[in-house]
């Protein structure tokens, strides 16, 4: 047993109906595609290249707070040296991997460049098609 029931327009009446369906089309060859594709995406990729040297460097750093060095193999200071100098190197790599992130494109300044390509080529189209006009 089913219960239908019916809504008339008096129950949900619209009162405005709001449209945001407007798209935007590219047009491009796929080997300019390929090609901006090839340039760009390594380098939107190196965004998240911080993340490691962060880790490590967290890792080290509580490490050498919370550690009492001792001779194992090495003496007690060198094995602090050993973990100063790859703290120091491991913020050094931050500090490097943090810069090329903030430098590297987002992925609008990569459709930007697409966009870029194919507004060329729709522009050679229409100046062959002018020109093919024109010489008729």
């Amino acid at each position: 047993m089913t219960n239908r029931v019916r809504y008339s327009q008096a129950n949900a009446r619209i009162a405005k109906v709001h449209n945001n369906t407007d798209q935007e089309l590219i047009v491009i060859t796929a080997d300019k595609l390929e090609l901006v594709l090839q340039r760009h995406l390594s380098n939107l990729e190196r965004r998240k290249e911080w993340i490691a040297p962060l880790g490590i460097l967290i890792a080290i750093a509580s490490a050498f707070s919370t550690a009492t060095f001792k001779d194992a193999y090495f003496s007690a200071a060198t094995w602090q040296a050993i973990f100063v100098i790859t703290g120091i190197l491991s913020a050094i790599w931050l500090v490097k991997t943090g810069w090329t992130a903030i430098r590297a494109p987002a992925l609008s300044e990569i459709m930007d460049k697409i966009k870029q390509s194919s507004d060329k080529q729709s522009n050679n189209q229409l100046q062959r098609t002018d020109s093919s006009a024109s010489s008729v």
